[in-house]
């Protein structure tokens, strides 16, 4: 079986990647290889989420996918809970080091959630974590997934 790591780095050969000026778009993930079931539901359920309050749908990033899935891989390997990993590198510092150029971004972590619909409802149940997914300049995102490990880094070019 494919890992969501394997998957996202192949999706990741037919993507544009972030350069001077913004990140390309993914284009829709039906357009790429399955990346994960849980992902591609947590994307699909998100999206709905937005659009039912007058946001347009997040438009997918594999160049901000893959930094999700490191901080998710990063957290279950050193066995850490934090927007800040223990080398002390923030959302934005990974997002730099990536080389993705953004004007705003905003991350959502959660742990011990099996299902996509579990981690949504545990965001949407919170006012700092909904008040991300419902910010509706917050436009690109990317999800990692590693054990329960979920990161969900929200960007706006």
């Amino acid at each position: 079986m494919t890992t969501i790591l394997e998957a996202l780095r192949t999706l990741a050969i037919g993507v544009s990647l972030c350069a001077v000026g913004g990140c390309g778009s993914a284009g829709p993930l039906a357009a790429g290889p399955a990346i994960g079931s849980e992902v591609e539901q947590f994307v699909q359920l998100v999206n709905e989420h937005r659009r039912s309050i007058g946001c347009a749908g997040l438009e997918w990033s594999g160049a901000v996918a893959r930094v999700a899935q490191a901080h998710s891989e990063d957290m279950l390997s050193r066995g850490f809970f934090d927007h800040r990993n223990p080398s002390g590198q923030s959302p934005g510092d990974r997002l730099r080091a990536a080389g993705i150029l953004w004007t705003g971004w905003a991350e959502n972590i959660a742990y011990g959630r099996p299902t996509a619909q579990s981690a949504l409802d545990a965001w949407l149940d919170s006012p700092g974590h909904r008040s991300n997914i419902d910010n509706c300049s917050l436009t690109r995102h990317g999800v990692g997934l590693a054990g329960t490990h979920w990161t969900h880094v929200f960007l706006r070019p």
